[in-house]
C-alpha cells in the first residue's frame, strides 16, 4: 500500500541589518531541505567612487548548505560555502588571517592604489538563529575560509606591477562573511512524500 502525506517546509527572506547600516546591503533567501538542513544564497554589493583615496567596488554571492542544531532552522548551524565576487578596493590587510605569500603588514596603504579583479571563496560560517515569532527570527552568524583571487594593481589610475601577464594571482586566508541577518517566512512549501507499506 503506498500512501501519500505532505511535509511543510519552509522559505525564508532575509537582511543584514549590521551591513545595512554601514550602507552595504546584503540580501538573502533560505530554503529548507530537510529537518534540520537549508540551502541559502545570498548576494552583497557595495559601491563608492572614493573611499580614503581608493574606489571601493564589491560584489559578492554565495550558495551555502548548512545544518541546524534544532529542527525548523533554528539554533547554532554550521555551513559550508562557496562563493564568487568581482571587486576593485584596496586589499583589506585588517581581514587577512594567513598570507602564505605575504605579510599582510606590509600590503601597501598608500591613497590611489588599488586592485581590481575576481575572486573565488571556499569556506564555512558559524551562527546562531532564533525565532522571534512564528514568521520572524534573529541570527548572528560570521565566516571564513581560503579565497583566490586574479587581480590588476593600480596607482593613480596606471597598471603597475607585473604587466605581461594578464592577473596576477593570490590566495589568502581570510574573514568575509558576518553580520545580524532577520529573517521573514515569506511562504511555506509543500513537498509530497510517497511512503510504502506491506501488509
Amino acid at each position: 500500500m503506498i500512501s501519500t502525506s505532505l511535509v511543510h517546509a519552509q522559505v525564508e527572506i532575509k537582511a543584514n541589518v549590521a551591513t545595512g547600516i554601514l550602507l552595504i546591503p546584503n540580501f538573502g533567501l533560505e530554503f529548507q531541505v530537510g529537518e534540520k538542513t537549508s540551502i541559502q544564497l545570498d548576494v552583497l554589493g557595495l559601491f563608492k567612487d572614493e573611499y580614503k583615496g581608493n574606489p571601493l567596488h564589491l560584489v559578492q554571492a554565495f550558495g551555502e548548505y548548512r545544518y541546524y542544531q534544532k529542527e525548523q532552522n533554528l539554533g547554532w548551524f554550521v555551513g559550508g560555502h562557496v562563493g564568487f565576487g568581482m571587486f576593485t578596493l584596496q586589499k583589506p590587510g585588517y581581514l587577512i588571517i594567513y598570507d602564505k605569500f605575504d605579510d599582510p603588514a606590509t600590503y601597501p596603504t598608500a591613497a590611489n592604489r588599488f586592485n581590481s579583479g575576481r575572486i573565488w571563496f571556499y569556506g564555512l560560517s558559524l551562527g546562531y538563529k532564533k525565532a522571534i515569532n512564528n514568521r520572524w527570527a534573529v541570527e548572528v552568524f560570521a565566516g571564513g575560509g581560503l579565497s583566490q583571487s586574479w587581480s590588476k594593481e593600480y596607482q593613480n589610475g596606471i597598471q603597475i606591477g607585473d604587466l605581461e601577464r594578464p592577473f596576477n594571482g593570490s590566495g589568502e586566508v581570510l574573514a568575509y562573511r558576518g553580520g545580524v541577518m532577520i529573517s521573514y517566512k515569506i511562504f511555506p512549501y509543500k513537498q509530497r512524500i510517497q511512503q510504502t507499506s506491506q501488509n
